[in-house]
């Protein structure tokens, strides 16, 4: 009667905490999917650097160690993380809170493996501020990494402008959109931009 009473008992925990995670799990799948469609709505939906692109980016933007990167829209980090790999502190603006929680919890992951691993690769700080991209403080920036939309590249362009110190690089990335409209670009390859700020 003890071991079928303990039995039980167990079942109940095992089907309580399997219920519990199976909540989680659909909260999580909703709230992705309540921001992914409130996301479309916005004037910069998020839209993924491929992956192709992100190393002609970094090479582009020519970023030294211990420089300032700042991403306007930082998505899900892809970006901060390849810039922190090469030595720059990484800052970037997102307004999604489900992204700037992945991107977080992405470099928590990150920053575990690689003292784990003994190697000496170091990855310098990355981090998300989870506010509208128009109030970024753009005078630390040695690099700015935009990506808009047609009908938002001119507000980017002077926004980038009016704010950027002399000699920053800005570098846009026009996937499905045409860069700044008003400024010459000194180097562009595979889609993308390199301006700086004079």
């Amino acid at each position: 009667v003890i071991l079928h009473f303990v039995q039980n008992d167990t079942m109940g925990v095992i089907i309580a905490i399997l219920f519990i995670i199976l909540v989680t799990i659909l909260l999580a799948i909703i709230l992705g999917f309540f921001f992914f469609v409130i996301d479309t709505f916005l004037d910069l939906p998020y839209v993924a650097t491929k992956r192709e692109k992100v190393a002609t980016i970094i090479k582009l933007a020519g970023i030294k160690p211990k420089e300032t990167v700042v991403d306007l829209g930082s998505g899900d980090g892809r970006l901060l993380f390849a810039a922190a790999a090469v030595g720059a502190r990484a800052i970037g603006y997102e307004v999604n809170p489900y992204l700037a929680i992945l991107t977080h919890l992405k470099y928590q992951f990150l920053k575990r493996n690689i003292i784990r691993s003994y190697k000496k690769t170091f990855i310098r700080p990355v981090t998300v501020y989870r506010q509208n991209l128009w109030q970024a403080d753009l005078k630390t920036a040695d690099v700015i990494f935009v990506y808009g939309r047609g009908k938002t590249m001119k507000r980017f362009e002077d926004f980038v402008y009016q704010n950027a110190k002399k000699g920053t690089r800005i570098i846009v990335n026009s996937d499905l959109t045409k860069p700044f409209p008003n400024k010459r670009p000194i180097k562009s390859e595979n889609g993308i931009y390199l301006y700086e700020a004079s």
